[in-house]
């Protein structure tokens, strides 16, 4: 009970703030280039966390039954920098009028769902902490729910208010500036591209 209390505070504490700081960048773009409002972007949000927990899940059942012999190099930035290149790719075929409405919530949710298990890939402090508590305890069960609590406290972060925010502003800029969309959509696209690259040359 100790553990599980600690490691939702844990990804609270760190949702709050450094993983606020290094996910918004990936996130904002695709939300302001995609975003109908604040329900939207609460959704959007929530699938690019629920694709965080799933792969948080994964890795703690992982690293009970391999041991701290699991290890995430900075390589895993390569992987990242694919998927979000992926993502960003993907931002026209989501946002084009001939595609239906339910067909562009499916490819929304799907590609934030995506990006947010490329992002857990990433290595950072606290993943290495849920490595060695899993790795003690040899559990399959056991790791899977340590990061999966991990994730849950990481999901209850300001980050889901932001991301509706910026739903929110992008529906309204389309509401208003109706001209203004596909260059929205475009910039958003470019930044998504550009960072991308970056991650897979480094």
């Amino acid at each position: 009970m100790h553990d599980a209390v600690s490691l939702i505070l844990l990804g609270m504490a760190y949702g709050a703030t450094i993983c606020s700081f290094t996910c918004m960048p990936y996130l904002a773009p695709y939300l302001m280039g995609t975003g109908k409002g604040f329900k939207d972007g609460l959704a959007s949000s929530l699938a690019f966390f629920l694709g965080k927990i799933c792969t948080y899940g994964a890795l703690g059942g992982l690293a009970a039954l391999f041991g701290q012999a699991l290890t995430l190099d900075h390589s895993y930035n390569k992987i990242m920098g694919i998927a979000l290149l992926c993502v960003a790719t993907s931002l026209p075929l989501v946002t084009r009028r001939g595609c239906k409405t339910r067909c562009q919530v499916v490819g929304k949710r799907g590609s934030l769902f995506v990006l947010g298990i490329a992002s857990s890939l990433v290595p950072c402090p606290p993943l290495a902490a849920i490595f060695v508590l899993a790795a003690n305890k040899g559990s399959l069960l056991v790791g899977t729910a340590y990061g999966l609590l991990y994730g849950i406290g990481l999901m209850l972060s300001p980050m889901l208010i932001a991301g509706g925010g910026l739903a929110m502003i992008s529906g309204k800029i389309k509401q208003e500036a109706t001209a203004f969309v596909p260059y929205m959509q475009g910039i958003s696209m470019l930044v998504m591209a550009m960072m991308a690259i970056n991650m897979i040359r480094a």
